[in-house]
């Protein structure tokens, strides 16, 4: 799976996992963005077997319901919002929770209780913490809590990026809540805590609008400040970046929110005059680079590859993109359900494969190879369709350049004064703020 996961995403950084307790009980939470593709990614990364609390009806009934429980450690929960008759039933799936943390195991819950694709949090429901404060007055051992960020480029598109970061354990015996009576009064209290930290770990904006104007300053800022000799970034490192530009809008938002609106102004302008001439912000901040004969090597020598890695790939990543249009899946279900559907295709292609050639040459090992050359040279044709596209940039730029040198030359003066901004705005911000 951890295989898997790393074909889908191009890249993918976890950062914090010595945050994690070397054993139980331990409550993870964390945010919902993607449906299935959350728990998988969880679970992949945390080693700990973990158990999942998940919408009952996403579970079926019967043997599927049977299946889901036994070779998923999926725990049915029972949601007012969808199944209001069977609420009654999350008792029965508390006491399941308790004996869990009894014997010190791991449980995953998602307290937005629902998964919609945004960069923000959703108010955070009270479950997990009645759930920790119930497993504590039921007898057990202290249960710590871990936040989880789950950050997603796009959760739904193929080669994107993924940032988990895993934030300190909260300890009931050490928060503020270990001096409050009140059961009901500790859980609101709890729940303040969990969401506080969750958002830590996360990119958390109050609003489409800011969301929006968020995603048009990162286009910019990802490539801004970075070593030269790199072509972006780590992720962690423009994790941290995203939370001073998250901090700088929420600030400028309360204070003064008509310099967001020019400042948005300003990035639709120049990003739709970039797009007009065929130009990405990267091709604009890298004009000063042009087509090398070391380029041209990397065209001429790959392509041989390439063209073999189409071939052997290109059937079941098509079908795969084939059986996703006909399905119609809601934007929640989109990464989670290409995913596994690519999971299935592949397996099936790459086993047909090493099956077909163990036995043409009746050894065995020699269909295992043949996988592992046809996965391979996969992976090379994604990264060599990058190098085309940087190289159709780079011709585009040098066409443009030809053409009309001043046109460059605006895109880049407003694209540094766009930068500018940003920085003497960040400046501007309190320290008690940041």
């Amino acid at each position: 799976m951890r295989l898997a996961l790393n074909s889908y995403f191009k890249v993918i950084k976890v950062s914090g996992q010595e945050n994690i307790p070397k054993e139980g009980p331990i409550l993870f939470v964390s945010n919902h963005p993607s449906t299935l593709m959350d728990p998988i990614v969880i679970g992949v990364f945390v080693k700990h077997e973990i158990y999942f609390l998940a919408a009952a009806e996403f579970m079926g009934k019967g043997i599927q319901k049977i299946l889901m429980e036994k070779w998923f450690n999926m725990i049915p929960i029972y949601r007012a919002s969808t199944q209001p008759k069977k609420t009654s039933n999350n008792k029965n799936v508390f006491e399941k929770c308790y004996a869990h943390f009894k014997s010190k195991g791991s449980i995953l819950i998602f307290p937005e209780g629902t998964s919609v694709t945004q960069k923000r949090l959703l108010p955070v429901k009270t479950g997990a913490a009645r759930m920790v404060i119930g497993a504590e007055l039921d007898g057990s051992p202290q249960v710590q809590i871990v936040p989880i960020g789950l950050n997603y480029s796009d959760p739904h598109t193929f080669q994107s990026e993924l940032f988990v970061s895993i934030g300190k354990p909260i300890n009931t015996a050490n928060s503020a809540i270990e001096s409050i009576h009140d059961e009901f009064e500790r859980a609101v209290k709890l729940t303040e805590e969990i969401e506080s930290q969750m958002k830590e770990n996360l990119i958390h904006l109050e609003d489409e609008k800011l969301d929006s104007i968020f995603s048009k300053i990162r286009i910019l800022t990802q490539r801004q400040f970075q070593d030269s000799a790199k072509e972006k970034r780590p992720l962690d490192t423009q994790f941290n970046l995203d939370q001073q530009i998250q901090v700088g809008l929420h600030y400028y938002n309360s204070k003064r929110p008509e310099l967001i609106d020019e400042m948005n102004h300003k990035l639709d302008n120049y990003l739709k005059r970039s797009m007009f001439y065929g130009l990405t912000d990267g091709s604009v901040f890298h004009s000063n680079q042009k087509i090398s004969w070391f380029d041209y090597g990397k065209i001429i020598l790959g392509t041989p590859l390439f063209i073999l890695g189409f071939l052997f790939n290109a059937l079941p990543y098509y079908l795969t993109i084939w059986i996703f249009r006909k399905l119609k899946v809601s934007e929640s279900f989109q990464g989670s359900i290409g995913f596994s559907i690519g999971i299935i295709l592949y397996l099936i292609w790459y086993a047909s494969i090493g099956i077909f050639t163990g036995r043409s040459v009746d050894i065995w090992w020699v269909g295992l190879v043949a996988v592992v050359l046809v996965y391979c040279s996969g992976r090379f044709t994604l990264q060599f369709i990058a190098l085309i596209s940087q190289m159709r940039q780079k011709g585009t730029l040098k066409s443009l350049f030809n053409r009309n040198r001043n046109i460059l030359e605006s895109l880049k003066r407003e694209r540094e004064e766009i930068i500018n901004e940003i920085l003497d705005y960040a400046s501007q911000i309190p320290e008690d703020k940041k």
